[in-house]
């Protein structure tokens, strides 16, 4: 009697344990642990419904129904205190808010600081540029407030979703096309204020190592200052006979028969490489040649220094080149059309949808696709490479050329070939059908608006708008090139 009474002690104990132990478990675990204590499903067969009879066999059929709890409830029936703990933090919903919330501070912390090192190490001359950067991240955020408040999540989601349901056959699919588009729109402009300040980085490094490299490489004899003669030897410029009389004394004549007697014939393809291949102390000596040039007409002091005067101009025509304006997204607005249209004709918005490979070789299939967005990338190119042409031919003809004469030996600067009326006169920047171009985007180019000196003259049938229309159509190229790539890539070829 006192050996059943021993049993049946010990097996209500278990089962008071056991209770007390799934009481937690229900309370704490994760559904996958608890769904079989579910109080929505009905319990199954196996799980005890009748409270424990007092009889003799009582023992062994409780602990027959132990028996038969899952292996993963005992194990958490014999965890330790700690290790419980630990768990019932990691399985608290405010926790993981709590993490997410702190996160986001720490990125805007980081956001803040970092912009707060790149103004201070930046030349005043670049602030406004990184101000303009920050103000169109500023616009593209707030067009994603806009539509998650007002179209997709506000009173004009039902309007567009029943568009979307009778136009198109599901009421999603226009609100998500909304999104995805945005979300292209802003990777777009990130991307491309990304690129733009990788091309402030690399000129402002350029500019930087301008001083220095004069004095390391060009200044021979390191008394600080590089002569006309010193600057010829560095560079290895041509040697020629510019004092044709032989009396010593260089005259204007004779110096503008040398001239045109360098005038480069490079073709378009040439000029392009030989601007690409030039070393850094070439630039640097382009530069001095550039600053012997503006000391001489404008009699400056000899203290002037050409590579922050440089800084300065690049960073007052850099701050417009980096805004990007709301029309800047229209000329895209067909092509983003016409691929778009391959995913929603088959009820996919993006790549990055579930059913997104049914829209798989489509686009490389349909002609009316395929071809229009070969015809972009190849503006794009081309449109750079013009662009990169242009401005490399008009800085040869506003360079002065240093020689060395061939008769004395000394170096000699001759004037800048736009200066004669020959060589001006047989330049042309807008060859072809770049010309027609160039006026119909300016509303008549140089006939409308003529050039006003012989400095514009160079810009051809751009005539006096050419600082507007060639800063623009540097960051509409650029752009265009970004707004290709990202799409090229992340819609089509991840796909």
């Amino acid at each position: 009697m006192m050996r059943r009474s021993y049993r049946f002690m010990a097996a209500a104990a278990v089962c008071s344990l056991a209770a007390t132990k799934l009481t937690a478990v229900c309370a704490f675990a994760p559904p996958s642990s608890s769904a079989f204590l579910s109080s929505k499903q009905s319990a199954p067969q196996w799980l005890p419904t009748t409270a424990m009879t007092t009889t003799t066999g009582s023992s062994s059929s409780s602990i027959h129904q132990l028996s038969m709890l899952p292996s993963s409830t005992l194990q958490l029936a014999t965890e330790e205190p700690a290790n419980s703990l630990i768990y019932t933090i990691l399985h608290t919903p405010t926790l993981w808010s709590i993490l997410a919330m702190t996160s986001i501070v720490a990125l805007l912390v980081l956001w803040e600081e970092t912009i707060h090192n790149i103004r201070s190490s930046t030349p005043k001359a670049i602030v406004p540029v990184i101000d303009s950067m920050l103000a169109e991240v500023g616009g593209l955020g707030f067009i994603g407030l806009f539509l998650s408040t007002v179209v997709t999540g506000g009173p004009l989601g039902q309007i567009i979703g029943r568009l979307s349901e009778d136009y198109l056959g599901d009421e999603e699919l226009l609100l998500e096309a909304f999104e995805f588009l945005h979300t292209f729109f802003f990777e777009v402009g990130i991307l491309f204020f990304v690129v733009a300040g990788v091309c402030v980085g690399a000129v402002l490094e350029e500019v930087n190592k301008l001083s220095e490299i004069s004095e390391l490489a060009l200044d021979a004899d390191g008394d600080g200052e590089v002569t006309l003669d010193e600057l010829a030897e560095a560079l290895d410029v041509s040697c020629m006979i510019v004092d044709t009389d032989g009396d010593g004394i260089l005259s204007e004549e004779e110096k503008v028969d040398a001239l045109k007697s360098t005038a480069s014939n490079y073709n378009f393809i040439q000029a392009i490489i030989a601007e690409r291949s030039m070393s850094e102390v070439d630039r640097a000596g382009e530069c001095l040649v550039a600053r012997e040039r503006i000391l001489g007409k404008y009699s400056l002091p000899q203290e002037f220094e050409i590579d922050a005067y440089f800084g300065k101009i690049f960073g007052e025509n850099l701050e417009e080149s980096v805004e990007l304006s709301p029309i800047t997204w229209l000329p895209l607005i067909p092509l983003i059309a016409l691929e778009n249209s391959v995913d929603l004709s088959r009820d996919v918005v993006s790549a990055s949808s579930s059913n997104a490979f049914e829209s798989c070789g489509y686009f490389f299939a349909t002609p009316w696709v395929f071809y229009p967005t070969i015809f972009f990338q190849a503006l794009s190119l081309t449109w750079a490479l013009f662009n990169f042409w242009k401005m490399t031919s008009i800085k040869k003809m506003l360079l002065p050329t240093l020689v060395t004469d061939g008769v004395n030996g000394e170096a000699a600067l001759l004037p800048p070939r736009y200066t004669i009326d020959e060589i001006r006169n047989n330049f042309n920047s807008s060859p072809s059908i770049f010309a027609w171009g160039e006026q119909f985007f300016t509303g008549g180019g140089a006939k409308t608006s003529p050039p006003r000196n012989e400095h514009e003259e160079l810009f051809g049938a751009v005539g006096a708008k050419f600082e507007g229309v060639y800063r623009d159509s540097m960051r509409f190229s650029t752009w265009l090139c970004v707004a290709l790539i990202v799409y090229s890539t992340t819609q089509i070829v991840f796909r």
